[in-house]
């Protein structure tokens, strides 16, 4: 099994841990997935992304529409909406029609970040309750998750979390001692290191794991 939207490669992780996986090259890998995705869940977000793909919401209010945890938004196709509720999408706004907030997100310096919400502009609304009382009112196409490549900080967040994983090969009693390729480990909590280089990546909307 390959590494799937991995934060590290094999030879980063095997660098950092000192770990070698010679007899089952794919142990680590399914570590390195496993270790990623813990972070994504800490997060609220992936560092990866994910193009051309429709997502619904609702929008809590006519004039704004907040994306959401793990939901960046790194550019906007098309943007549409179900005003009548007959789970068709048939009201397409223009680009003149939004903004993306905040402003300017994906080309700030020195740290580009994703997109989490859209604005409508004044004389526009977004629907928010219809008769049919049907949910996932407005889609949104798009590229998403993060706009630069991974940051430092969550692939060094990566390798402590695959550090952890790899003593417990050591460990007599530990969960994956004998066969990680079941990836059943995940720590009761992210190890304080790790919490401080990816607190200012947390979404300032989710709630996760401690």
């Amino acid at each position: 099994m390959s590494i799937t939207n991995g934060y590290l490669t094999v030879a980063e992780a095997t660098a950092y841990t000192g770990k070698t996986t010679s007899a089952d090259p794919t142990i680590l890998e399914d570590v390195i997935t496993a270790c990623s995705r813990m972070v994504d869940r800490y997060c609220g977000r992936h560092f990866f992304q994910v193009a051309a793909t429709a997502r619904i919401f609702d929008a809590t209010t006519p004039y704004r529409l907040e994306l959401g945890p793990f939901n960046d938004l790194v550019t906007l196709t098309t943007l549409k909406s179900d005003d009548d509720g007959s789970g068709t999408y048939e009201v397409t706004y223009s680009a003149s029609q939004y903004q993306l907030a905040p402003p300017g997100a994906t080309t700030r310096a020195p740290l580009a970040v994703p997109y989490t919400s859209i604005e409508l502009l004044s004389g526009y609304t977004f629907p928010t309750d219809v008769a049919s009382g049907r949910l996932g009112l407005i889609e949104v196409t798009g590229t998403w998750g993060w706009p630069t490549a991974v940051p430092t900080e969550v692939k060094q967040a990566t390798r402590i979390l695959v550090a952890e994983v790899a003593k417990l090969q050591d460990a007599p009693f530990g969960v994956l001692g004998n066969d990680l390729t079941g990836i059943q480990f995940a720590p009761r909590q992210m190890p304080n290191a790790a919490k401080r280089l990816l607190q200012p990546f947390v979404h300032p909307s989710h709630v996760g794991i401690g």
